[in-house]
C-alpha cells in the first residue's frame, strides 16, 4: 500500500537543506528518546580498504509506532505531536520540534526502513516502512503481523551510503557532535540509566565536563539532592537550568538559572531530585492551596531557588576572575590597551587601573565585552580610561545601568572592587600623590616666591621638565634643554620610527627659524586613530615677562617652523603649542583671542588653524592639576594639608634640582640613541 504525505519532496528537503549528517543522525536518536526509549543502540560498519560505511542502524527500546496512528506520525510532517506536547506541558523536555526530522537521512543516505515493534493489547505487532530521498513524499508501509517479541522497540536502517560519509568522518564529526548533542541529557537522566552505545561502547562525554559536584539542601520537611556539572563548552543549543526531578528521577519541572547565557563561558547543568517534586504542578489554580501538592508558588520552593543560585554564583565567581584574566591578557596581547609611559610611575599606575577595572566590568557583567570586533574593544575600553581618569565613576555606573541590569548588589560589588582597583596598591598610591603635590608645590614657589630669585631656564624650566606630566599624562619628553630644530628632529625621528641618524638620509632643518629652541617638546601615540600628539611649550619668566603679542608672535616662529618641515609633518601628526606665563601684559591682545575661540568649548584656545595655540596661566595650570588629582585624594580620605609636609626655607636651585618620585622626566636623548 502507498500513501501521501503532504509536502513535496522538494519542498521537505529545502525545509531540510540546513541539515548536515551528523545534525541528522542525532534526529533519530532523538525520536527514540521521545518514545521512551532508555537505550539507543548505534551500529556501523566499514569497508576496511577505503573505509566507506557499508552498513547503519539506530535502534531503541522505546514504545514502538502503534500502527493506527503510522498516519499521524508520517503524513502531517510539517508538524509533530512532540511540539505539541510542548506547548501543553512545561515540565517536558521532549526534543522534537517538527516532523521532517526523520526525513534527513537523504543528506547521507539513498532510503531508510523503519522497522518497528509495538504492544497492542497482550501481544505484539511489528511491520516496516520505507522511505527513499527520492521521493520523500512517499513512504511504503507493510501490514503488521505479530511478533514474536516481547519488548517494544524500532530500528531504523540505512542503505546507498554517500561517499564523503565514511568512518573517518563519522568517527571525527558525529560522534563529536553526538557528545555534546546529548551530554546534558544523559547526565540527567544517569540515574534511570539512559544511554547511546555506539559500536558497544557507550558515548563518553567525560572530556566535556569541567567539574562535578554534590550538595544537600533541607527546606522544612524536605531534603533535595543537587547533582552540579559545569561544561567546558556549551551543549548544543541548550541553555544553562535547573531541572527538578521526582524522588524515582522523573522531571517534573524545569527552568533556566539567573546565570544562564551571561556572555562568560560558565556553561552548567543542575538536577535536583526529591519527593517535594513527587506531585509537583507548577502552580496553584484558582489561587487555592492543594495539600496534596507542592507547587513552584510554594515559600519552599522560592526558598530552595534562592539556595541554589547562591550556591550557583559561589561556583561562577572564581571562574569568573579566571575568564576575567585571561580576557586582560588577551587584550594586551592584542594592542587593546592605550600605551603608557612604563618609565613614568604614575602612568604605569593608570594602566594597572584600567586593566584591573577591564577585569573587574568583567566579572560584574561579561556580555559587554561579548563579540566586539578589535575596533569596538579599543574604543570601549578608550572610553573606560577616560572616565577613570575624570574620577567620573558615577557616571560610569549611569552608563552601565541604562544598558544593563545591575542589582543593588552587583553596583555595591562593583563599586568596592573599583576603589579597590584604583586604590589598589595603597602604599604606591599615597607615596604617588604625596610626591606629585609636592613637585606642584615646588614649582609654585619657583613661579610666585619672588624672593627665591627664580630664573627662567636654570629653575623654572629645568623643573617644568621634571613636571611635564602637568600638561598630559600620556606624552612623553621628546626634548628638553632648548636644542635646535635639527636635533629635535633627530630625536623625533628615533623616539617614533626607530629612526637614528647615521642610519637613514637624514632631513635637513631648514627655514629661518631653524636655529630657534623650543622650551619643551613633548608627543604622544593615541590609541583610537593611531595619530602622534605632540605638544610644543614656551615658558615665560613668572615675574620678568608678561604675556601679550610680541610673546604669542614668539610661539607662532615655532608654529611656521615646523609647519615647513616635512619630517613633523605626515598624514599621523597632529600638533598644539602652548604659551605658559603669570600674567597678561594688559593690552588684551591674548584675552580677545581666547574670548573669540570660546564657541569651540576649549579652554585656553587662542589660535585654530591647521595646528592649535593655547595660552595658560600658572595659576591655571596649577588648578587644573588641583581639579583632576582631587578625586584621588578623596578616595584616601588625605586632606591636601596632611599632604605637604612643612618644608625647609630653600633656595630657588634647590627647589629646582630637588628629585621626586614622580619626576621621572622619559626623555629621549642623542645619547640614547647611539
Amino acid at each position: 500500500m502507498v500513501a501521501k504525505v503532504e509536502v513535496d519532496t522538494k519542498g521537505i528537503k529545502n525545509r531540510l537543506k540546513s541539515y548536515k549528517s551528523f545534525k541528522a543522525i542525532s534526529e533519530y536518536i532523538w525520536n527514540g528518546f521521545d518514545a521512551g526509549a532508555s537505550q539507543i543502540l548505534v551500529d556501523f560498519s566499514f569497508d576496511e580498504d577505503v573505509g566507506n560505511i557499508n552498513s547503519l542502524s539506530i535502534s531503541d527500546n522505546g514504545s514502538g509506532i502503534d500502527f493506527s496512528l503510522l498516519k499521524d506520525k508520517f503524513k502531517p510532517v510539517l508538524k509533530s505531536e512532540k511540539k505539541d506536547l510542548l506547548s501543553s506541558n512545561s515540565s517536558s523536555l521532549l526534543h522534537g520540534k517538527n516532523g521532517l526530522g526523520r526525513l534527513t537521512f537523504y543528506h547521507f543516505s539513498a532510503n531508510a526502513i523503519w522497522t518497528t515493534t509495538y504492544k497492542k493489547g497482550n501481544t505484539y505487532q511489528e511491520y516496516s516502512i520505507k522511505v527513499d530521498s527520492d521521493t520523500l513524499d512517499d513512504y511504503n508501509e507493510s501490514s503488521p503481523i505479530n511478533s514474536p517479541s516481547s519488548t517494544s522497540k524500532t530500528v531504523v536502517t540505512f542503505h546507498g551510503f554517500d561517499a564523503k560519509f565514511s568512518k573517518l568522518y563519522f568517527e571525527s564529526h558525529v560522534i563529536k557532535f553526538l557528545k555534546k548533542e546529548f551530554c546534558w541529557f544523559l547526565e540527567l537522566n544517569n540515574s534511570l540509566g539512559f544511554s547511546i552505545i555506539i559500536n558497544g561502547v557507550p558515548l563518553d562525554y567525560d572530556a566535556l565536563v569541567g567539574e562535578r559536584d554534590f550538595k544537600e539542601i533541607c527546606i522544612s520537611d524536605y531534603k533535595f539532592n543537587i547533582n552540579y556539572i559545569r561544561w567546558k563548552s556549551a551543549p548544543n543549543n541548550q541553555p544553562s537550568r535547573y531541572v527538578f526531578t521526582s524522588s524515582t528521577g522523573l522531571t517534573k519541572h524545569f527552568q533556566t538559572t539567573k546565570f544562564n547565557r551571561k556572555g562568560d563561558s560558565f556553561h552548567h547543568s543542575l538536577t535536583i531530585q526529591s519527593d517535594y517534586f513527587d506531585n509537583f504542578i507548577v502552580g496553584k489554580q484558582n489561587g487555592t492551596q492543594d495539600h496534596f501538592n507542592t507547587s513552584a508558588t510554594d515559600e519552599e520552593f522560592k526558598e530552595l531557588i534562592r539556595e541554589l543560585d547562591s550556591f550557583v554564583r559561589g561556583k561562577r565567581t572564581p571562574l569568573l576572575h579566571q575568564f576575567a584574566k585571561e580576557l586582560v591578557e588577551d587584550y594586551e596581547k592584542n594592542g587593546i590597551f592605550p600605551t603608557f609611559n612604563s618609565s613614568d610611575k604614575y602612568q604605569v599606575l593608570k594602566a594597572q587601573d584600567l586593566k584591573s577595572t577591564v577585569q573587574s566590568l568583567y566579572e560584574i557583567e561579561p556580555a559587554i565585552f561579548k563579540e566586539l570586533n578589535k575596533t569596538q574593544k579599543k574604543t570601549f575600553v578608550g572610553f573606560l580610561n577616560l572616565i577613570l581618569d575624570g574620577g567620573e565613576l558615577e557616571n560610569l555606573f549611569k552608563i552601565l545601568e541604562s544598558v544593563i541590569d545591575i542589582d543593588s548588589a552587583q553596583r555595591e560589588q562593583f563599586a568596592k572592587q573599583l576603589n579597590v582597583t584604583k586604590l589598589g596598591n595603597i602604599i604606591e598610591s599615597i607615596d604617588l600623590i604625596v610626591d606629585r603635590k609636592r613637585s606642584v608645590e615646588d614649582l609654585n614657589k619657583l613661579v610666585f616666591d619672588n624672593s627665591l630669585y627664580a630664573k627662567e631656564v636654570p629653575h623654572l624650566q629645568n623643573k617644568m621638565e621634571k613636571c611635564y606630566w602637568l600638561l598630559g599624562e600620556h606624552l612623553r619628553l621628546v626634548t628638553a634643554a632648548e636644542p635646535k630644530f635639527q636635533e629635535a628632529l633627530d630625536r623625533y625621528s628615533y623616539l617614533l620610527r626607530g629612526e637614528k641618524p647615521e642610519e637613514t638620509s637624514k632631513e635637513l632643518v631648514e627655514g629661518e627659524h631653524k636655529l630657534k629652541e623650543m622650551d619643551l617638546f613633548l608627543t604622544t601615540r593615541t590609541i583610537y586613530n593611531d595619530k602622534i600628539e605632540n605638544i610644543v611649550v614656551e615658558l615665560k619668566h613668572p615675574t620678568n615677562v608678561k604675556l601679550g603679542k610680541k610673546e604669542i608672535d614668539q610661539v607662532f616662529n615655532y608654529y611656521h617652523q615646523i609647519k615647513s618641515t616635512d619630517g613633523f609633518n605626515t598624514n599621523q601628526e597632529s600638533w598644539k603649542f602652548y604659551l605658559i606665563g603669570n600674567r597678561y601684559d594688559g593690552s588684551e591682545f591674548i584675552e580677545e583671542q581666547i574670548d573669540n575661540l570660546k564657541h569651540f568649548g576649549e579652554k585656553y584656545l587662542a589660535y585654530r588653524g591647521k595646528y592649535d595655540v593655547y595660552v595658560v596661566l600658572w595659576e591655571e595650570l596649577f588648578t587644573d592639576f588641583e581639579i583632576k588629582h582631587n578625586f584621588l585624594l578623596d578616595k584616601l580620605s588625605i586632606q591636601r594639608d596632611n599632604l605637604i609636609e612643612d618644608e625647609e626655607l630653600l633656595l630657588a636651585d634647590d627647589f629646582a634640582n630637588v628629585e621626586r618620585s614622580s619626576d621621572q622626566a622619559s626623555e629621549v636623548t642623542l645619547d640614547k640613541m647611539t
